[in-house]
């Protein structure tokens, strides 16, 4: 084997402002290792990376309790949204439901009628925001500038 290290696979998550690369290599003595590198650009555009490095014999246990966490969190995180979601219903009876074609026909006129959102908010038993973000993917209004 050559000197150099071997790159035998290479993965790339992005979250954000923060990129994660997932590098599997073989080493100079031919043992694999993975090699978890978390990048974040800085506001001078330089780049802040941390590594960690897991050699083969703790893939099967690192691996055990990645997916162990990750499932628990995924519960949690579902169940946080059932929670907001039943709290959104309290107040807007059809908060996250599914929009049907009738509901938009409708949503489309009294928009080009120029009925107020808060009116068209009770009507369609929805937030203004939820509104706003149909009108956006039918097309009928203009997503606005991020970062404002």
């Amino acid at each position: 084997m050559s000197e150099e290290r071997t790159t035998l696979y290479t993965g790339r998550v992005s979250a954000g402002k923060s990129t994660c690369f997932i590098d599997g290599k073989q080493a100079k003595n031919d043992h694999y290792y993975l090699s978890i590198t978390d990048s974040q650009r800085q506001e001078d555009g330089t780049f802040q990376q941390k590594k960690i490095i897991l050699f083969e014999d703790s893939f099967k246990g690192f691996r055990e309790k990645i997916t162990e966490a990750c499932e628990m969190l995924e519960k949690l995180a579902e169940a946080r949204r059932d929670e907001e979601i039943t709290e959104a219903r309290k107040t807007f009876p059809r908060a996250f439901m599914k929009w049907e074609t009738k509901e938009e026909e409708k949503l489309e006129k009294q928009f080009k009628e120029g009925i107020d959102m808060e009116t068209m908010a009770k009507a369609f038993e929805r937030s203004s925001g939820a509104l706003l973000a149909r009108l956006e993917r039918m097309g009928l209004i203009q997503p606005e500038a991020s970062g404002e």
